[in-house]
This record gives structure tokens, C-alpha cells and sequence, in this order.
């Protein structure tokens, strides 16, 4: 399965991933002795670049940034956390907590290592969704991990005025005029509207947070066609479900991995 990210810092934390893995693996008998359904794996996330290092502790890279030439300081821009891999059937799960095992925020970042740790998350649980039931002693994580050539960088599809479909501002009338007589799965997007204006006051007041509305307009079936409400903040982006607390939403790091991941509802640009 070809994957798509963002932005280059992203692979690299899979390779360090997957290089940790492998220093186990030769390293220590004990690693793949006990096998157990969740696993967590020490991280130092640098709150400004995104970078992973897969480390114990910030002192164990004290050495290291000295010998760099970089100021003593630079340790306090490294974060302690925790990737967690729980197995689930023939799946796996990542997700990534603080030191304590409670979830990171945003506000615990700077806006670019937000969207490079999230995802780095969002890739792996990607990768993470078919795993063959036999792996001998390998764990699954190991498994994914092990080949990494079919993860591309995305041309710059942040935008999602640069997706096909878009339509700018249009209205809803003028949505199924567009679409009339279209076949199933067919869409177009277009910038939110006065319907959605009072949608996107209040979810700003309940959150604390700015963000922009769109909307999604598609033939479903039986010739319905029916909007889906696109919500980007600086989390990222998802679709608008009538719960007003954003924290229990999952987001996507683009426009373009949103729209993917709608692929099965919304299928044919107009």
C-alpha cells in the first residue's frame, strides 16, 4: 500500500523507529522473549522540529547535542513521551502520550511538531491496519516497519482549494444544480456558508481555538445528495460529527489524507 506524507521529518522518525527495532532485536535476547499485547517504546520529541529520537531519557542527549556545538539549552527543546503499540486481531494500534501516559495537546508543541508527530502517528496506524497472523518471532511493528519505500512525499496538497472538486463559493443550490443527474460517489467542495457560520462560532467558543469551515456536497444514493461539514484547525482535519468537543475527534494532517480516507463516500471529483 502506497502511502503519502507531508513533509520528509516524518520518514525519518520511521526510520528511526524501525532502526530502534533493529538494535533491539541485536541487542537484547530478551526483547522478543515476552510477548504481550501492548508494548510502549520511550521517545524524546523535540517540541520545535517534530524529530523523534528514540532515547530514555534527555539526558542521553546531552553528549550528543554538545558534540554538535550546540548550546547546553537546546535539551529543554526535547520532550519526554511514549509510543504505545497495543495488538488488536490482525491490527495494530500506536498512539503516542507524555511520560505519564496521559495524551499529548497541542499546546504542549509548537504548531510544526504537532503536525509532524501527528502524523507520524497517522502513517503508522495506517500501516498498522493489515498484519499477517503469522510473524514467527517478530512483533508487528517490526513487521510494518520493515520495508518503507512505498512512503512518498505528497506534493503540496495542504490546500484543499487545490483538490479536485473545488468549487470556491458556491451555494448549496448551486451544489445540486452542479451534481444533478450525476452517478453515486460524485462531489465537489466549497467554502462554508451562512449555514455554517454559526456552527463554526460556537465550535470556536467551546474549544478556544480559530478554524475554517468547508463543506462537502456528494450524490449519495437513491440520488441523495447530502453535505459533510470539513473542520480545520490547527490540529489538522476532520469531518464534523454533532459532538461540540473537538478533543474527541480524530484529525488528519491534510486536506488530501481527509479526502482519502472519504474515498469510499465521496469518489468522483466534479
Amino acid at each position: 500500500m502506497a502511502l503519502e506524507i507531508t513533509r520528509p521529518e516524518v520518514l525519518n522518525n520511521l526510520i528511526r523507529f524501525k532502526d530502534n527495532l533493529l538494535e533491539k532485536r541485536e541487542g537484547s535476547g530478551s526483547f522478543h522473549s515476552e510477548r504481550t499485547k501492548t508494548r510502549v517504546y520511550p521517545v524524546l520529541l523535540n517540541r520545535r522540529t517534530g524529530d523523534m529520537r528514540f532515547a530514555e531519557k534527555i539526558t542521553n542527549l546531552e553528549s550528543r547535542i554538545s558534540a554538535h556545538g550546540k548550546k547546553k539549552g537546546a535539551a529543554e527543546d526535547w520532550k519526554e513521551i511514549r509510543i504505545t503499540v497495543e495488538e488488536e486481531s490482525n491490527r495494530i494500534r500506536f498512539e503516542a502520550t507524555d511520560a505519564e501516559g496521559r495524551p499529548i495537546h497541542p499546546k504542549d508543541l509548537e504548531a510544526l511538531s504537532w503536525q509532524i508527530a501527528s502524523e507520524t502517528i497517522e502513517i503508522l496506524n495506517l500501516m498498522g491496519k493489515e498484519v499477517p497472523q503469522t510473524l514467527g518471532s517478530y512483533f508487528p511493528e517490526e513487521y510494518i516497519l520493515r520495508d518503507l519505500s512505498k512512503i512518498h512525499l505528497a506534493s503540496d496538497q495542504g490546500r484543499i482549494e487545490d483538490l479536485p472538486g473545488w468549487n470556491g463559493h458556491i451555494s448549496r443550490i448551486e451544489a445540486e444544480k452542479k451534481l444533478s443527474e450525476s452517478p453515486v460517489g460524485t462531489y465537489v467542495l466549497r467554502e462554508g456558508d451562512e449555514l455554517t457560520m454559526s456552527i463554526t462560532f460556537h465550535l470556536e467558543e467551546e474549544n478556544h481555538i480559530p478554524l475554517h469551515t468547508y463543506i462537502l456536497t456528494v450524490v449519495e444514493k437513491e440520488e441523495k445528495i447530502s453535505d459533510y461539514l470539513i473542520l480545520h484547525t490547527n490540529k489538522g482535519w476532520t469531518l464534523y460529527h454533532d459532538e461540540p468537543d473537538l478533543q474527541q475527534y480524530q484529525f488528519h494532517s491534510t486536506a488530501h489524507s481527509l479526502m482519502g480516507a472519504m474515498r469510499h463516500t465521496a469518489k468522483t471529483p466534479l
